[in-house]
């Protein structure tokens, strides 16, 4: 996990504020893209509007945050989702099908986990049993840009969670699927910029004067599903518009600056999209060699048949909480391994892999530690290992750790790592990027090559070993991403691994994710557990590894304050 400040959802609030404009032409619109100055006035960007009834759109929690608002008052809440279903049921029913841009809708479900508020500070999740009377409900739609936006190839899963104060305030946005998008952070979280009223205007505005001043003010606002779907089209359609004086310097250079990194990421989107077009077709390279590794409706031909058994006695074919803790052993505290995959597919998934590798088309590497692999999410696997997580891995995050993976896993980045002689041999210490991470070994021949375990960041044992994992083909070692492991370098043949890297969207705005307690040692770390990539003392205790030296420099470990915040 890396060490730094998110971006909050206030993005509007930065940027919009200005002191006393310069004179200054807007920039000249560029044919084919969104014209980011401001348009003309319009009653619904009246200023008092913008300022006034916005901002706790814009900057405020998630609505599984806001949960426990509904119970002030129970009347909103199947008001809300009556009219939440109404409006669904309208769009389906559409003689000329749904919104543009919109492929699919789903029915509202209840979210089943929120971080409730204790005494103004955010706590841990907690389950959600009134979810499906008082909210908040998820609907997922899939959604995709217009016609050269770079977001067009294939459209993009998004989750809209709507809260009981709905249409008066519009839902929360994430953007599930993986794609390059400007506005979507690290968290799949739209920036607050898209809930401007320049780029989702409400339905209807209700104004009235003010008692004190007399000017005009809002006094609420209305939003519609159809519109909001159209906003969301729009917003892989069209970079978003940014508010402000036409005629400001220091807007009009934002503008410029937001139209120029828009064009990089949809840029970057659409040659992602290329690439997986490519490889599916065989379009001026080798086509799939396994067709059925990226169907998600043959998941469990991959699955091994304890697996699949347990899986089949849930509904939908969906794991149960309780038959995963069953299938899981503790193999060391917080570690937890199980038969997941059966042989046919690991072979399989490698010989894809060798495929691809042999296609001419790019290939992304898994992140910045690792040389070699390639990640799973662009070359087409994603909906697959949807899939693979909402039936398995879901429920075994839930079962394991109800803290970071309780029924809210939203994403995954899904790699695989390969290690062999002459190539990479090992991977130091270090935590991932994850809530709660699987690793599945998929073969193929080798010695060596352990799985180093040692603590759990904020942990008073970070630095302290605590196990040697074996890999076994097919078996897949469970842990969180803040748990502290590394990989001991490979003595011969060659090891490929699937890595899942899973992530909340709901665990990473608590309390709990973005601060994390660190402990002061009370003795030295074991040499094992020492990493040359994050440890400022790793000097102190053993030498450098030629050629890395360098990242003394950047190491963070161990802080100086006794709490850091987490990206």
């Amino acid at each position: 996990l890396r060490v730094a400040v998110r971006a909050t959802r206030g993005l509007l609030g930065r940027i919009a504020s200005t002191s006393h404009p310069r004179r200054l032409r807007p920039p000249p619109h560029v044919p084919g893209t969104s014209p980011i100055p401001a348009s003309a006035p319009d009653p619904l960007a009246h200023p008092p509007l913008a300022t006034a009834a916005f901002p706790q759109h814009m900057g405020a929690l998630p609505a599984e945050k806001r949960a426990n608002a509904v119970e002030d008052d129970p009347v909103a809440a199947p008001r809300a989702l009556a009219l939440l279903c109404d409006e669904i049921s309208t769009l389906r029913r559409l003689p000329e099908g749904l919104p543009r841009g919109v492929d699919s809708i789903s029915d509202p479900t209840p979210a089943p986990y929120v971080v409730r508020e204790d005494d103004g500070q955010v706590s841990e999740l907690a389950a959600n049993p009134e979810g499906k009377a008082l909210g908040p409900w998820h609907v997922h739609v899939r959604v995709r840009g217009d016609e050269g936006s770079g977001y067009d190839a294939s459209n993009h899963l998004v989750r809209l969670t709507f809260a009981a104060a709905y249409p008066n305030v519009p839902p929360d946005v994430h953007v599930l699927s993986k794609c390059h998008h400007l506005l979507v952070d690290d968290d799949r979280e739209v920036a607050g910029l898209f809930f401007h009223p320049e780029n989702l205007p409400p339905a209807s505005v209700e104004r009235a004067a003010d008692p004190a001043t007399g000017d005009e003010v809002v006094k609420s606002v209305t939003y519609t599903l159809e519109g909001i779907l159209d906003a969301t089209r729009r917003f892989f359609s069209v970079p978003c518009r940014l508010p402000g004086p036409p005629d400001d310097d220091r807007v009009n250079n934002r503008r410029r600056h937001l139209l120029a990194e828009w064009r990089k990421t949809s840029d970057a989107n659409r040659e992602r999209e290329r690439v997986i077009a490519s490889y599916e077709r065989g379009t001026g390279a080798a086509g799939r060699k396994f067709k059925s590794l990226f169907d998600p409706t043959r998941v469990d031909e991959w699955l091994h048949p304890a697996v699949l058994a347990a899986a089949r006695e849930g509904s939908e074919g969906r794991l149960t909480p309780e038959r995963a803790r069953e299938l899981c052993e503790e193999v060391a505290p917080g570690i937890f391994a199980f038969p997941l995959l059966n042989d046919a597919y690991c072979d399989a998934l490698m010989d894809e892999v060798a495929h691809f590798q042999a296609s001419g088309l790019p290939v992304a590497r898994p992140n910045s530690m690792n040389n070699y692999g390639l990640i799973l999410n662009k070359i087409g696997m994603e909906r697959a290992m949807d899939e693979l997580q909402a039936r398995v891995l879901s429920p075994v995050a839930e079962a394991l750790f109800p803290a970071q993976g309780g029924g809210c896993l939203y994403g995954h980045h899904s790699f695989i790592v390969q290690y062999s002689e002459g190539a990479d041999l090992g991977l130091d210490m270090h935590t991932d990027d994850s809530d709660v991470t699987f690793n599945v070994c998929l073969g193929k021949e080798f010695s060596g090559a352990g799985l180093q375990f040692c603590g759990v960041l904020g942990g008073p044992s970070h630095r302290k070993r605590s196990l040697v994992y074996h890999h076994v083909k097919g078996r897949c070692v469970v842990h969180l991403g803040a748990h502290r492991h590394g990989a001991d370098d490979l003595e011969s043949g060659e090891r490929l691994n699937l890595i899942i890297w899973n992530h909340s969207s709901l665990y990473r705005s608590s309390r709990a994710y973005r601060w994390r307690d660190v402990p002061p040692e009370t003795e030295p770390p074991d040499p094992q557990c020492l990493s040359y990539t994050h440890d400022v003392d790793y000097g102190r205790y053993k030498k450098y590894p030629e050629g890395k030296e360098g990242f003394a420099k950047s190491a963070w470990y161990p802080p100086e304050a006794d709490q850091v915040k987490m990206k």
